[in-house]
Parts: C-alpha cells; sequence; structure tokens
C-alpha cells in the first residue's frame, strides 16, 4: 500500500526547522519502505499571521506493507517527539497519515490552505472526510499544512536542496566562501537562481537564524541545483543534504480578484487605476488603487529598496496589473506589493518656459514677463505644456530577490510573467 505522510509547524525563531526534521525522517523512514520520489517541501500562505517562518510544510509518501507501516507511523511520532521545539508559544506541531489514493476535495482543500485562512477544525473535518489519520500537539495547527503537503497537487514545481549543519554549530554565524556562491550562480543562473543579489553584492543562500540549515539552493533544474552545491565552498562541515521538490517561486499563491472581493490573509491579482498621488511613512511607499468595487491601499516597502522608484513613478489615473498578499497594516486593509504591469499610462505634462522667438535664447523669468538672457528680447509671461517622458515601461516591475516571497515566480523563469499577462 502507499501511505504519504505529511508534517507541520515545528520549527520556531529559536532553532530547529521542519525541513530538517523532515530530511532526517525520509533517510531514516527508506530504511524501512520503499520512497515514492523525494520529498516535498510545500509553501503555504505566506500572509498568516502566526506562521513560524517560511510557513513550510513538508510531505512524503512510501510504498509500504502493514508492518512497515505500523513502523513509520511510530518513526515518524517519535522523531517530532524528540526534535519539534515545543517550548516556542507559536510551535503548534501536527502530523498527518494518509493511506492509498489521495481525494480531489483533499487538493481542493490544499489549495485553500496556500491562498486563504483556513482553521484547524476545518482540517480536522477534511481529514477525517478523507480517512486521514491526524496527531495535534499542543494546539496542532500543523495539521492544516501536514494535510495540505500530502494533497498538494504539485503541477508546476522547482528544486530547493538543503544542506545542514553539524549541532555543535547551530546559532553561530555561516561559514561560506562568498567567491564561490558568486561564481556558482553566473555558471548556473537562471537554471539556479537567487543565489545572490549582484546589485547589492550579497549571498541569499545562507538564512540568518538559529535553525540547522547551512544553505539553500533553488532552481528549475535539478542536475543544476545539485552542481551549484558541489561548486560552492563551505568553510564549515556540511552535516547532510536533501533535495526538495518543491513549490517554491511557481506563483501559485496568485488569484485573479476584484478590489471588493479582496480580504485579510488573501493573495491575489487585481487590475485598477492608481487614486491620487503616493505618500511615504518613514521609508514606505503608499498609494491608493481603486475599480469599479472599491479602493485598497497599496505598500511597497523598505525592504523592497530600488522597487519603490518604480512605484513612485506612478501618476493618478494610470492603469495597473498588481499583486501581492493583503494585509492589515495599523488597522487599514492593505496590498504589499510584490510585482506590478502598467497597462495604461497617462500622460505626464511638464509647463516649461519657451524659447526666444527672436534669437532661440534662454528665457528667464522677471515677474510677469520673460527676458532673453541672451538678446534681451521682452515677452509677456506664458509657459508651455511639454510632455515627458514616464520613466516607466510596459514591462513587469518585481521585487528584489532577497525581499521575493518563497512562493514568487522570478520574472527570469518561463511563466514568471503568466499571472499578470494572463
Amino acid at each position: 500500500m502507499i501511505i504519504h505522510i505529511g508534517i507541520d509547524d515545528t520549527d520556531s525563531p529559536n532553532g530547529m526547522c521542519t525541513t530538517y526534521l523532515g530530511a532526517l525522517l525520509y533517510r531514516e523512514l527508506s530504511g524501512i519502505a520503499e520512497p515514492l520520489g523525494l520529498p516535498r517541501l510545500i509553501r503555504l500562505n505566506p500572509n498568516i499571521p502566526y506562521k513560524t517562518r517560511g510557513n513550510g510544510a513538508v510531505a512524503m509518501s512510501f510504498e509500504a506493507d502493514e508492518e512497515a507501516v505500523l513502523a513509520i507511523k511510530d518513526t515518524v511520532l517519535f522523531y517530532v517527539n524528540q526534535l519539534a521545539d515545543f517550548e516556542h508559544e507559536n510551535t503548534n506541531p501536527g502530523v498527518v497519515f494518509l493511506e492509498g489514493e489521495i481525494p480531489d476535495e483533499l487538493r481542493e482543500f490544499s489549495l485553500r490552505a496556500l491562498r486563504e485562512h483556513v482553521t484547524i477544525g476545518e482540517a480536522e473535518e477534511a481529514a477525517r472526510s478523507a480517512g486521514a489519520e491526524y496527531f495535534k500537539f499542543k494546539l496542532g495547527r500543523g495539521i492544516i499544512g501536514s494535510l495540505a503537503a500530502i494533497a498538494y497537487p504539485l503541477k508546476t514545481f522547482t528544486y530547493e536542496l538543503l544542506a545542514y549543519r553539524e549541532p555543535e554549530n547551530w546559532g553561530r554565524p555561516r561559514r561560506v566562501n562568498l567567491r564561490s556562491v558568486f561564481r556558482a550562480d553566473e555558471w548556473a543562473y537562471p537554471f539556479s537562481y537567487d543565489n545572490v543579489d549582484r546589485h547589492k553584492g550579497t549571498v541569499l543562500i545562507t538564512p540568518h537564524g538559529k535553525d540547522p540549515v547551512l544553505a539553500g539552493i533553488r532552481g528549475i533544474d535539478r542536475a543544476k541545483v545539485l552542481q551549484v552545491f558541489e561548486m560552492v565552498e563551505f568553510e564549515e562541515p556540511v552535516a547532510f543534504y536533501q533535495l526538495y521538490k518543491t513549490n517554491q517561486s511557481t506563483d501559485d499563491h496568485l488569484t485573479a480578484k476584484r478590489i471588493g472581493e479582496l480580504k485579510p490573509y488573501d493573495s491575489a491579482v487585481v487590475r485598477g487605476r492608481v487614486a491620487g498621488e503616493y505618500w511615504e511613512v518613514g521609508r514606505h511607499v503608499f498609494f491608493e488603487l481603486e475599480d469599479g468595487t472599491g479602493r485598497i491601499r497599496v505598500a511597497a516597502f523598505e525592504p523592497t529598496k530600488k522597487f519603490r522608484n518604480y512605484v513612485r513613478k506612478l501618476l493618478p489615473g494610470d492603469e495597473i496589473v498588481a499583486a501581492g498578499g493583503v494585509k492589515e497594516h495599523e488597522g487599514i486593509l492593505t496590498l504589499n506589493l510584490e510585482k506590478f504591469y502598467p497597462v495604461k499610462l497617462v500622460p505626464k505634462v511638464e509647463y516649461r518656459k519657451p524659447k526666444c522667438p527672436k534669437c532661440g535664447g534662454t528665457m528667464k523669468s522677471k515677474g510677469d514677463y520673460l527676458k532673453c538672457k541672451r538678446c534681451g528680447f521682452r515677452m509677456p509671461k506664458k509657459l508651455i505644456p511639454v510632455e515627458v517622458p514616464r520613466g516607466l515601461e510596459k514591462k513587469i516591475y518585481e521585487v528584489p530577490p532577497d525581499a521575493r516571497k518563497h512562493l514568487s515566480r522570478p520574472l527570469v523563469l518561463p511563466g514568471g510573467e503568466d499571472k499578470l499577462l494572463q
């Protein structure tokens, strides 16, 4: 028989990582039964406020007899009990086992968990309906991700190789030769991507927390991802690594909606008109977008860096397609901008002094008249309208790599424009 296993919410900001636990289990369970493909790393709704870090759940499937199924369940529950960070208040692990075929209604549940807010009660009901066995630890919120990870359809996927540290190095600065990462990225890009930010000169494969991950290497080509890993020079021991199949960089979280339909925790693509001038609070840039159904505030926050410069070029009346996550910011429903596409741009007009009609020289304002700086010719003060370049092209603008959500598809990848141009 086939047994599917889902695990979620075992990590915390203080350490541990669900992918680490999943990688250990995949190695252990492969000695008990026959694995059916790679383990899966499924990122769920990135806007949920009580997520731990990347809101990622792990799933894996095995071909096993009845005796092996019992051994698998015992092993999984033992590992979760031993390794999950139960001390953190936001860590509420969940484990799900499902034997046999995955029902279609469970596939639909998994997509809801990616795009909407799903409750623990809804997950329990979906599990019971599908005949899945689930285990809750503390609040057990992790059963939502565990069930979704098992059923996720993964029609579009990428790969991520995660290299893990020896326990004695957890919490210490990660030691990786930075030049080797740039060399590897230059060789593999774009088949392996988001390894570095070349504009800032920074390396992106190394996280900064206390978790066991030493480095994460992403790509659409499995061989290239493995080769990048081999090219990177690690200056501390690699305990082991695991290649995951994942929904990262797929844009699967985005769905087309009207502004009036938006609610907290949605990830959406909306089309509307810019309503009014932009404004800034601190280093964050805001504007409002409206369509026939409503109006919403849109934000390009400080971590998006130069992306904000393109947002500042938008003018009232511009028609754009915007993609991002919906959250309440200071009590106001806000679309956190990930990408936008200018559909129609209004003309930008500036009023300028004319050239001297006598000699072509530069005119200078003198009260209510203009005077030529070259020949002294005078004329009534009258400014002429001149259309000036907008500084925006009809192309998609996206946030930089270090501000990109796990699920957002970079434009360099095939299909990176699909959700905004469809």
